[in-house]
């Protein structure tokens, strides 16, 4: 009796350790996609008062965006980056997905990046 007691307790801890090891797994694949986004939002943000003081092409600020996209390692379309520059006003949008595969499963995680700036 006492035997099958202890297996039952071995199972429990195998299946727990392999739970814990699929979360910690997720988890490294997951969280630098996030910080990649959390970079490139914060990178728009601090350069849109740039770009609208210097009076940036809608080019220009593209390009800009795309270089640090790839320095980041996310390959974005140029169509992905929405950039609308005036005297008075700048705007960028990015729409983006990464898939991030997760050996059983491959997840779609979507980042839509904004900031805009306005002359006073």
């Amino acid at each position: 009796m006492r035997g099958v007691d202890q297996g039952r307790g071995t199972a429990k801890t195998i299946f727990a350790l392999g739970f814990l090891a699929a979360v910690i797994f997720s988890c490294i694949k997951i969280i630098p996609v996030y910080v990649n986004n959390y970079q490139l939002q914060d990178y728009i943000q601090n350069q849109t008062p740039f770009w609208l003081t210097q009076h940036a092409s809608s080019d220009a600020i593209r390009t800009n965006v795309m270089a640090k996209a790839q320095d980041l390692g996310l390959s974005l379309a140029t169509e992905q980056v929405k950039v609308e520059a005036t005297t008075s006003h700048v705007g960028v949008s990015i729409d983006y997905t990464v898939p991030v595969d997760l050996k059983v499963y491959t997840l779609q995680l979507h980042f839509t990046p904004t900031s805009e700036n306005r002359a006073i």
